[in-house]
């Protein structure tokens, strides 16, 4: 990636300046800040490592991959998922470079949607960066729900695997199993709020530390379990491992078998929206997604390989474990049978720490999300949401972030399919939001400054690969997963249903009342000049 020339005390103070350096670092950003229209409200406390750290824990492979190994198990099965791996894992590098070159140009907390009215231009600044903000609050809203939820069904199926409880008295589909689900994902939701409202040096510490819970209890669970169980499937063999339990043709299954990876390779923006309070803001948060991304298509790949050697090599013994495990978890059931069940438990309670630290990360962004959304009067009660608390951090934007991710983890109580379809709300929710900025990049190519880190020349080829590559994962994870006959509702993809409605929602609410009132975020002068001279959407 390219780098243009920039301030030598930037650069002494990301490679660990201290005193002067420190200090004018946080100058630099606060002066860029206020250039793109904004004062410098949050505290800027947060290093790089920290910013990397918060979005590597997002961009959690444990927290997308082990509560959708079912999903993947019957959804085109071993072959399916590693051969997907690496593609979604490519074409999700150029959404994350076309995104790390526009952060590097507008560092701000409002992310993709700012980003959208400064790259739409001046006239088309208020509509596009309304779809923009609210796609992107229903994709941080279903990735957080769902991150706490995977945590929480973990937690629960280490008691089932423990012997404390059992599938036959206790099934998954009764009240008792999503009542004490949702009981401890409130919990898991409840501390990561908690966390988020003591202040920002509490939070960049335990995002820190995630790297090292979420990479080492992954890596510990993958090692362990190929290393002690008594029969591994040939890794050749693997790739030609194909199971299809859809009731679709397999040409469908293979299309909609990309959610375990989409999942993966989403919520790497969360670099943006803790730009305000992370120093050397316009490189911090380009190489926060990239290293990220980097980091995770190889090391996921290699973490699948080696779990997959574990599971049943006879297919019907495969689709058994996926449709009917014992602990209620196929992670579960696929560590603790590799190894044995007290050292299972043990790994598998280190990665359910993992993924809730997940969720108090994104419970971080989305309320960042919603603070910089509020802060231009974009969503109801905007005043009261734009608000910070003596320590400096959007508490009341964190609650509202708790109480909605709550709410729509409830669903589950009635659908068997209703984490699948909060991995699909929050991975097409966060797609879409990451299109509209990185398409009007392109339309609008000669407008658009690069920052101090871009990709050169391969910056518009890939951010035309990006747009494409959303265009099919909208409609690909929007499909029905299964086709049972006669129909079962509780087997329903109801994503498409609850997203449509969300969408009715919020496009009632700029039609009948937000388009008449809502002038976007502020503009960057410079953006505006640019416009201007160039005759294009200049005026509103």
């Amino acid at each position: 990636m390219g780098k243009d020339e920039i301030d030598t005390s930037v650069v002494s103070g990301l490679e660990g300046g201290s005193g002067d350096d420190g200090s004018s670092v946080k100058n630099a950003d606060a002066q860029r800040l206020e250039q793109l229209g904004y004062k410098q409200e949050l505290n800027r406390s947060i290093s790089s490592f920290s910013n990397f750290g918060a979005t590597l824990s997002i961009v959690s492979i444990p927290a997308a991959t082990y509560p959708l190994f079912y999903y993947g198990l019957t959804t085109g099965g071993p072959a399916a998922m590693l051969i997907s791996w690496p593609i979604v894992g490519f074409l999700s590098v150029s959404i994350g470079v076309s995104l790390g070159e526009i952060i590097s140009a507008y560092p701000t907390a409002g992310g993709v949607y700012y980003w959208s009215a400064n790259l739409a231009g001046p006239r088309l600044a208020p509509v596009v960066s309304f779809f923009t903000g609210w796609f992107n609050f229903v994709g941080q809203m279903g990735l957080t729900a769902a991150a706490s939820f995977a945590a929480a069904q973990l937690i629960v199926a280490c008691f089932y695997a423990g012997g404390v409880l059992n599938v036959v008295d206790y099934p998954t589909t009764g009240m008792f199993y999503v009542g004490i689900v949702n009981v401890v994902n409130f919990g898991i939701l409840l501390a990561s709020g908690l966390i988020n409202t003591v202040g920002v040096k509490l939070l960049g510490k335990v995002t820190s530390l995630s790297v090292f819970f979420n990479i080492g209890g992954m890596l510990a669970s993958v090692i362990a379990a190929v290393v002690m169980s008594p029969t591994h499937i040939p890794v050749a063999d693997l790739f030609s491992y194909f199971v299809n339990e859809t009731l679709m043709p397999d040409s469908y299954c293979i299309a909609i078998s990309v959610l375990v990876a989409c999942f993966t390779f989403c919520g790497y923006d969360s670099a943006a929206h803790l730009i305000e309070e992370t120093a050397a803001a316009e490189t911090g948060g380009s190489v926060s997604i990239v290293s990220t991304l980097i980091t995770n298509v190889p090391l996921g790949f290699f973490v699948l390989l080696g779990l997959l050697t574990t599971v049943p090599a006879d297919p019907d013994a495969l689709v058994e474990l996926a449709l009917a495990p014992n602990s209620t978890s196929v992670i579960v059931d696929v560590i603790t049978t590799a190894t044995n069940v007290p050292f299972g438990l043990f790994l598998i309670a280190v990665v359910a720490l993992s993924i809730a630290i997940c969720a108090v990360s994104m419970v971080a962004t989305h309320s960042r999300m919603i603070f910089a959304f509020s802060r231009d009067g974009a969503i109801p009660f905007s005043e009261f949401f734009h608000h910070l608390s003596p320590a400096r951090v959007p508490a009341r934007a964190v609650w509202f972030a708790i109480v909605i991710d709550t709410i729509i983890c409830l669903p589950s109580l009635g659908a068997a399919t209703a984490f699948t379809s909060l991995t699909t709300i929050g991975t097409v929710g966060l797609y879409i939001s990451y299109a509209f900025p990185i398409f009007f990049r392109v339309l609008h190519m000669k407008q658009f400054k690069r920052g101090p880190w871009h990709a050169g020349v391969m910056g518009p080829i890939l951010a035309c690969i990006a747009v494409l590559w959303v265009c099919y994962v909208t409609v690909a994870l929007n499909l029905p997963t299964s086709n049972p006959d006669p129909f079962v509702a509780t087997l329903f993809n109801w994503a498409p249903v609850e997203l449509g409605g969300l969408i009715i929602l919020f496009t009632g609410f700029w039609v009948f009342s937000a388009r008449k009132w809502f002038k976007g975020p502020k503009i960057d002068l410079e953006t505006v000049k640019r416009f201007e001279a160039a005759g294009v959407f200049a005026t509103a």
